[in-house]
């Protein structure tokens, strides 16, 4: 019986340390190196073949991953972490590719909503998007899945204290709006423009509506935060490997900054 109740005690005291963690994930190794040079108390854990570290970063308990490129490796990913760790909330950092006419590698979008742009169906007219399926069976009502209120209006507070690396010359400036996910690098000029329009999108990239959709599902707070490496134009293959770093310290600066408002 007492072995029972320590067991006991022992699992609950886990779940709730687990709990309190904030997970950061990024698909890249670039996008989480400057939170894993930063962590306090690092520690790995393998699980389902993946890495979790575990630690400490500006005093808040932390569980950073690398997700891996593309909506399944991410929700794969994701689900695992939310599984394992039950964090309090979860906050996507990494690059993308900017959409807004204005946008200039190193800007930041911090995403006020997520669409995945690629996932629909296709009639006579063309291809048309179409909102999440539940897991249960049938659609979301909403087409775009919004982020965490609280944790948007943290983070664009931080935004005001970062101190950004200048690229090309010049200081990031902070969008903060929607963000398009797909399957698909997008290098062309038509394809930026149309999402641009159709979906008011400011970044494209290829991770964070799969997280949004699985954080919906279980009721776990999520922001997604991007900085532009190109404009998703027919220089982005190019522009990309030339700002990829740069832009990824720029995103996960501001979620270090973020951290000390939680």
């Amino acid at each position: 019986m007492i072995k029972k109740l320590l067991l006991a005690f022992f699992l609950i005291g886990s779940l709730s340390a687990n709990a309190q963690r904030i997970a950061i994930m990024g698909a890249l190794d670039q996008e989480i190196a400057i939170l894993l040079d930063s962590m306090k108390g690092k520690k790995e854990v393998e699980r389902s073949g993946l890495t979790f570290y575990k630690g400490k970063l500006k005093g808040q308990k932390v569980v950073v991953i690398k997700s891996g490129v593309g909506k399944v490796n991410a929700a794969y990913s994701t689900a695992i972490l939310l599984d394992r760790f039950q964090p309090s909330q979860l906050i996507f950092t990494g690059v993308a590719g900017g959409l807004h006419p204005e946008a200039l590698p190193g800007d930041i979008v911090i995403g006020t909503e997520l669409v995945q742009f690629d996932f629909g169906q296709i009639d006579s007219t063309g291809f048309k998007v179409s909102p999440f399926r539940k897991l249960t069976g049938g659609r979301h009502d909403e087409l775009y899945i919004a982020a965490d209120a609280e944790l948007l209006k943290q983070a664009e507070l931080a935004a005001g204290k970062v101190d950004f690396l200048s690229i090309s010359g010049r200081k990031p400036r902070v969008f903060l709006g929607r963000i398009a996910t797909g399957d698909v690098f997008v290098s062309d000029q038509e394809m930026a423009e149309n999402l641009y329009q159709n979906h008011q999108a400011l970044a494209t990239e290829m991770e964070g509506a799969a997280v949004a959709h699985l954080c919906r599902s279980v009721g776990v707070p999520f922001l997604v935060i991007r900085s532009c490496s190109d404009n998703a134009n027919q220089n982005a293959r190019v522009n990309f490997n030339q700002f990829v770093e740069p832009a990824a310290i720029n995103s996960a600066g501001l979620v270090l900054k973020l951290l000390e408002f939680l």
